[in-house]
């Protein structure tokens, strides 16, 4: 893993925009070579959040642990998720990135006090966003006011929001799974059908990871972490078993002529880098309520 300072980067932005920013927030660099590509372009990633606005609209009977959760998602100084995310946007904007990806769990759930949050800071990107939702992002755990339906119907109001989304950078194609910590529906694999027959290379952005079919390791990280449970979506002992319809899409993901050159995921809140297969990398960013920046550099091979 690589990781480089932005203190210098952050502080310039504190004195051009006045925004308080965290000197701890640190970008994680890593490479996607694709054959053919003649730019450069640099995708910045922030993902897990778990943004609680602490006077937020919640339940009397859930403020105890609602409280509790504000107090556990704060970056290494101390800063709670809803006032880091201010200095996340100032250090990817100083990055001036040709994209972002926010890969779910923006929000620790879903309140209008939340969402207002995270979109006061996405509105102020200056470059496009592709805004993946994930479970946290949808559910109203501690609000318990608005039907599942309401909130998607809320956050489709907010910001774009397919079961499958498309940044087209041109040479190749970022493609955002939404809410992946459920099955895919039916609508989505057509539309990742009718993408497949673009046929240009495809960076697959979902919430939840992948299986690698080499090796086990980020089965073994993430039982360390996370109560003897994997939570990647795999067919071997998973925590996320895909039923019929989900199976095709992972089959086609993983297929020797898949477009996929490169899986970004999230949801375990800690950095990963594996194989998926022979040709397909996979990078897990950690979650960036403590300070982490994910950055994707993706350039043509050397020969």
């Amino acid at each position: 893993m690589r990781k480089r300072s932005i203190f210098a980067a952050l502080l310039l932005g504190v004195i051009l925009t006045g925004v308080p920013v965290n000197a701890q927030t640190v970008f994680d660099e890593k490479e996607v070579e694709i054959p053919g590509i003649q730019k450069e372009y640099t995708i910045a990633v922030v993902n897990d959040q778990h943004i609680i606005v602490e006077d937020g609209d919640y339940t009397k009977e859930k403020e105890e642990e609602v409280e509790s959760r504000h107090d556990l998602f704060c970056d290494l100084d101390g800063v709670p998720s809803s006032e880091a995310w201010k200095g996340i946007v100032a250090a990817v904007n100083d990055l001036q990135p040709d994209g972002v990806i926010l890969d779910g769990d923006m929000v620790d759930f879903f309140s209008q006090a939340n969402l207002d949050c995270v979109m006061e800071g996405l509105n102020e990107i200056e470059v496009p966003v592709m805004y993946i939702r994930a479970d946290h992002d949808l559910a109203s755990w501690y609000s318990d006011t608005l039907t599942n339906k309401e909130i998607r119907k809320k956050e489709k109001a907010a910001w774009e929001m397919d079961s499958v989304m498309v940044q087209d950078y041109g040479e190749f194609l970022v493609v955002g799974i939404n809410n992946n910590t459920s099955q895919l529906s039916k609508k989505g694999l057509k539309k990742i059908k009718e993408i497949w027959q673009q046929d240009k290379p495809v960076i697959l952005a979902m919430h939840v990871p992948l299986q690698s079919t080499i090796n086990d390791e980020l089965d073994k990280a993430s039982r360390e972490a996370w109560q003897d449970r994997a939570l990647i979506w795999g067919n071997k002992d998973c925590y996320y078993e895909p039923n019929e319809v989900t199976r095709e899409f992972l089959d086609m993901v993983y297929a020797v002529d898949s477009p996929v050159v490169a899986v970004i995921g999230a949801h375990l809140h800690f950095a990963h880098e594996d194989q998926l297969n022979e040709k397909m990398i996979q990078y897990v960013f950690d979650a960036s309520y403590k300070g982490t920046v994910g950055v994707v550099k993706v350039k043509g091979t050397e020969n």
